[in-house]
């Protein structure tokens, strides 16, 4: 069955998914489902949320499996069920509530892995080499090219896919110089169409209508046009948008509730609005002979502000059913087609604070946004908490758009400067990285970009048309992209917790070697320097040059307590330790940090931060009377689990135990004994290291 938290809905495969609720479940059970398995978190006698022990979360979980046929599919799914109640109960509570339960799989969804080996990277060279090909010169648009758009079988108006010899794949392009053109796959102009009509009117827009087999341009001279797919004469009507120059748009197939098929067209504007269409039944019928019949609606069409400037992005994404919209006031809405309105009344998302942002996609394998603009950084967020998964940083100018290849798990992004990234949406990190050399004229940049999956290739636009064929070449990974700076055994989960000085860990099966979760900027801006595992197995602690120490559920990725040093020194060593004196709560427990101060930092394990506040040390350990290092201390272990002992190694070449002093007032010096190789053989050492061991027991 693999492991729950990534396992496919927890009912059977024939199970019908109730309409509306699989898309957007993060857990992925359909809505009946989830719905009983709540009731399991319910008190029946107080009717209150309850938490749940380790059986009772097994029967839980288990009523929504099949049945087991056997007994050793039962110990082996009361064994996965154990694995992940552990993975929840982080805090070592022994229970686990409903919040607790769904934070974890929601927390866990964006680590989903998506089959595949190896990664992929673009196959490219300068624009005119052997794989890559553009437009010939003098073919393009005299000003910059303004949209684009990859229509896979245009087809005959009316009729269906791949009808007629007008069927087939073509580019089209929109541009500032009033011309709308289409393209051949071998980039030889079709046909060219003066929208302008020669009076400086800009296209700003351009969009493939499928059903209705019509592409929308949209103009400068505030009017969206409507052309047939054989593009024989002029539009055959158009759309009045008089409240603003319309700069974006977008498109989705909607069926009603009756049945019938709409199309509905939305609109992003100069002034921060977007405007939704929904085409009547009978709007293909309509043909605008005369000025200033423009296209009638039964329906008015409904007008919102989202944003303090400009549109630059308006779409629709099927899977989640949610209209999103972008704009140069940095903020990112998830909206609801039909009403026009933010979906549940989410205020906007602002993750580019006050960066304009130009451009989002979904990636819809992998289950996250991606968005892109002035603050050159591309930023992975998930839907469903709006909040960032992951930041990937390499541009130096501004990111004008993003496209997703799908089918090789590759993110591409392109930039003002004529730079084209691919990243490995897998591992998040940049495979190729690709620099147009070609100078182009009005403007030496490049605009939009289009990602064709059929052949497959990426169409990048400047005043003309490049095309860079993708091809599949699988590569052994490193695991991780960043210098690892530990790796840790956990034998109660048979994994290996690996991290590296970027603040990225990896959870690896070692059965199978698959990464199994990840999650990335443990520290933020700060080089992650050490970690060390907990004495459950089930919480991970890292330290960062800034001497700060976190404590995360590393299965989830959550952050759970902070701790911090009043004078900050970088942390060269983790553990875990424990006392002999015990408080009612259980011996006590504490996490302990070396540094380059020479210092040894001790805080208590079972401390509890509230409202974000982190947790001061409560001990500090130093040599105050010059008989412990002499120079950097280097490594620390524990070296008796209950009485609190700690030994040292240093760079000069000394080993010092140290005891945890445990009452505030104690005066003694923290050191218990040291070890010297005074005779050069190692037998002094061992002596010494021998009455060392009594003084401390």
């Amino acid at each position: 069955r693999g492991d729950l938290a990534r396992a496919s809905p927890m009912g059977g495969d024939d199970e019908e998914v109730e309409p509306g609720s699989s898309a957007i479940n993060p857990i992925g059970l359909p809505l009946s489902q989830l719905k009983r398995l709540k009731t399991k978190f319910v008190d029946p006698r107080t009717g209150k949320m309850m938490k749940l022990t380790l059986d009772e979360f097994v029967e839980a979980l288990a009523s929504n499996q099949r049945p087991c046929e056997t007994e050793r599919q039962k110990d082996q799914l009361r064994g996965e069920l154990c694995v992940l109640f552990k993975k929840i109960d982080a805090s070592c509570t022994e229970t686990v509530d409903w919040e607790e339960f769904t934070e974890y799989m929601l927390l866990h969804m964006p680590g989903l892995s998506v089959g595949g080996e190896g990664s992929c990277e673009l196959s490219h060279g300068p624009v005119d080499a052997s794989g890559g090909f553009a437009a010939a010169w003098g073919a393009g648009h005299s000003d910059m090219i303004s949209s684009v758009a990859v229509i896979h079988d245009i087809g005959p108006p009316g009729g269906g896919a791949g009808s007629g010899g007008a069927g087939g794949r073509r580019y089209v392009t929109a541009g500032r110089d009033g011309f709308l053109k289409v393209w051949l796959p071998n980039l030889t102009v079709h046909k060219a169409i003066d929208v302008g009509q020669h009076k400086g009117r800009w296209l700003t827009a351009c969009c493939w209508m499928s059903k209705s087999r019509r592409l929308a341009v949209a103009s400068s001279n505030f009017r969206i046009f409507f052309y047939e797919s054989t593009f024989a004469g002029g539009s055959v009507t158009y759309i009045d948008h008089k409240d603003g120059t319309p700069l974006c748009l977008g498109y989705r197939e909607s069926t009603e509730s009756d049945g019938r098929e709409k199309e509905i067209l939305m609109v992003g504007d100069d002034n921060g609005f977007v405007t939704v269409y929904l085409m009547d039944d009978d709007w293909t019928s309509h043909e605008s002979k005369l000025e200033g019949d423009s296209l009638p609606f039964k329906k008015k069409p409904i007008r919102r502000q989202y944003h303090e400037g400009w549109v630059t992005k308006v779409g629709f994404v099927y899977e989640l059913q949610y209209m999103v919209t972008c704009g140069l006031d940095g903020e990112i809405n998830l909206c609801d087609v039909h009403t026009n309105t933010r979906k549940g009344d989410r205020p906007p998302i602002r993750l580019h604070k006050k960066y304009g942002v130009h451009c989002w996609c979904w990636c819809g394998s992998h289950k996250f946004f991606a968005s892109g603009g002035l603050d050159r950084q591309i930023i992975i967020w998930n839907p469903y908490t709006q909040m960032a998964i992951n930041y990937l940083q390499g541009h130096n100018a501004p990111i004008l758009d993003l496209q997703v290849n799908e089918a090789q798990h590759q993110l591409i992004s392109m930039s003002v400067d004529k730079v084209i990234k691919v990243w490995d949406i897998q591992h998040y990190r940049c495979i190729s990285t690709f620099t147009d050399k070609t100078e182009y004229k009005p403007e030496d940049k490049l605009t939009c970009m289009a990602f064709d999956e059929e052949m497959p290739g990426l169409v990048m636009c400047s005043s003309t048309l490049n095309v860079l064929p993708v091809s599949v070449k699988v590569e052994t990974n490193r695991t991780h992209v960043a210098p690892i700076v530990g790796a840790l055994y956990n034998d109660v989960f048979s994994q290996v917790v690996s991290g590296d000085s970027l603040g990225t860990v990896c959870v690896w099966d070692v059965r199978t070697g698959h990464l199994e979760f990840e999650f990335r900027r443990a520290h933020g801006d700060h080089k992650l320097t050490c970690m060390a595992l907990d004495v459950s197995k089930r919480r991970l602690y890292t330290g960062a040059e800034d001497g700060e120490v976190r404590l995360w559920n590393f299965s989830s990725g959550q952050h759970l307590k902070t701790y911090t040093m009043k004078s900050p020194s970088e942390i060269s060593g983790l553990l875990w330790a424990q006392t002999a004196l015990a408080s009612p709560e259980g011996p006590n427990t504490f996490v302990v940090a070396l540094a380059w101060d020479r210092k040894i930092y001790v805080w208590p394990g079972t401390a509890k931060s509230s409202s974000g506040n982190a947790i001061e040390p409560k001990y500090v350990l130093e040599d105050v009377q010059g008989t412990g290092h002499t120079d950097d201390i280097s490594c620390v272990v524990a070296i008796s689990t209950v009485g609190g002992l700690l030994a040292t190694g240093g760079d000069d070449g000394n080993v010092v135990f140290w005891k945890i002093q445990e009452t505030s007032t104690s005066t003694a010096s923290p050191i218990a004994a040291k070890l010297t190789d005074t005779s050069g053989d190692g037998a002094g050492a061992a002596a010494k290291g021998e009455a060392g061991a009594r003084a401390a027991g």
